[in-house]
């Protein structure tokens, strides 16, 4: 009996030992074939092969169903293939896969969020971001992408508190960044007739950032609407105090709040005095126009001053034009064609370029990048 069982044991114990063997060797070449497949679409990737990349992921989804990364990565791709349907649907099966670990939730509703906002969906894309950043997953990354999505949509109070974390979390000063959102808030309520919720957001813009020179533009407006003259003066005056080269751009502006109060001589005896501390073109010129209706010669001797020092040629046709001597005189009428200048406005980060002041660079993004060039243009005359 004993060996009539042993007999039976046997080949069933062999037969067993070879399906286990059989079993690890399947499993062994689908991590093989796996890891070739993996690197294969990773060189692929590399070289910039994204229909290529996307057929090997796909192949090795097919071998193992189970391998939740390749799914990841295989909706990425689709997403930067420009196939946002596909993207979308496969990013969001695997949000709703009940096996996943909270780390991979996250990491899907990270790429789903990413796929949002390429198709437009700002405000499901907005629901995923404000939950991972809750979480504080990848807070860095979530932060990044959450406020370039609220500037995208204007929602300047969320902008305002994505920029504070990022600050807090000691990720970098963002104190202009903020100090524009408040002045876009306010500017928007300017819109809207509430002088009240403007001035409050211009105070605090000042409060984040005391060298914000558009939060100080907007302070001096809200103070001549209501006839604050002297306090317009103030704030035009700060302009000058924190961004320099703008001022060219606001002595008109300044010159007339003067003139409300008779005050004309005090506005010239400033502009001396700041003319002589920075004696740059733009703002000699600017002098040079306002002394040749009162002082002539003042004019001219402030011309020759300056080109003693600097020899600019937009100083140099001025000083043609306004001399008194004949023969200088028709040496600036034969020149035919004259220096004259023009203003342009180059972002000092990516050189984009306006025709007008703007704050917000539409091609990198960044705030309080334009500064104004002067040109030197052929004009006829």
């Amino acid at each position: 009996m004993g060996n009539w069982l042993v007999t039976l044991l046997l080949p069933l114990a062999a037969w067993s030992g070879w399906w286990v063997a059989m079993r690890k060797e399947v499993r062994d070449l689908r991590k093989s074939k796996s890891r070739e497949a993996y690197f294969e679409g990773l060189s692929f990737l590399l070289n910039d092969q994204t229909g290529q990349a996307i057929d090997v992921f796909l192949s090795m989804a097919e071998i193992d169903q189970q391998t939740f990364d390749n799914q990841l990565t295989l909706g990425t791709l689709f997403r930067k293939r420009g196939e946002l349907d596909r993207a979308l649907h496969l990013h969001q099966q695997l949000l709703d896969y009940p096996n996943a670990t909270p780390l991979q939730r996250q990491s899907v509703a990270y790429e789903l969020a990413e796929d949002c906002i390429q198709a437009g969906m700002y405000e499901q894309a907005k629901h995923l971001l404000e939950s991972l950043r809750d979480e504080h997953f990848r807070l860095k990354d979530v932060l990044n992408t959450l406020y370039r999505l609220y500037e995208r949509t204007a929602d300047w109070q969320g902008a305002i508190k994505a920029r504070e974390l990022w600050q807090n979390s000691g990720f970098g000063d963002c104190r202009q960044q903020i100090a524009h959102y408040y002045c876009e808030i306010a500017q928007r309520a300017l819109a809207q007739n509430e002088t009240q919720a403007a001035h409050a957001a211009v105070v605090s813009a000042l409060q984040i950032d005391a060298r914000c020179g558009r939060a100080y533009l907007m302070r001096a407006q809200l103070a001549e609407q209501q006839g604050e003259y002297v306090s317009a003066i103030h704030s035009y005056q700060s302009i000058a105090e924190q961004a320099l080269d703008f001022l060219p751009e606001i002595l008109p502006f300044l010159m007339k709040a003067y003139q409300h109060i008779d005050r004309e001589d005090e506005y010239l005896a400033w502009l001396e005095q700041k003319e002589a501390e920075q004696p740059f073109v733009r703002l000699t010129l600017a002098l040079v126009h306002i002394l040749e209706k009162r002082a002539p010669d003042a004019a001219l001797q402030l011309l020759e001053k300056r080109l003693q020092t600097s020899a600019n040629p937009l100083l140099l046709a001025d000083y043609l034009r306004l001399h008194q001597s004949d023969d200088i005189r028709a040496l600036y009428q034969t020149l035919g064609n004259v220096l004259t200048p023009k203003t342009v406005y180059q972002c000092n980060q990516c050189g984009f370029r306006q025709q007008r002041v703007i704050w917000h660079c539409p091609a990198c993004h960044a705030w309080s990048s334009f500064r104004p060039v002067l040109e030197l243009k052929l004009e006829q005359r």
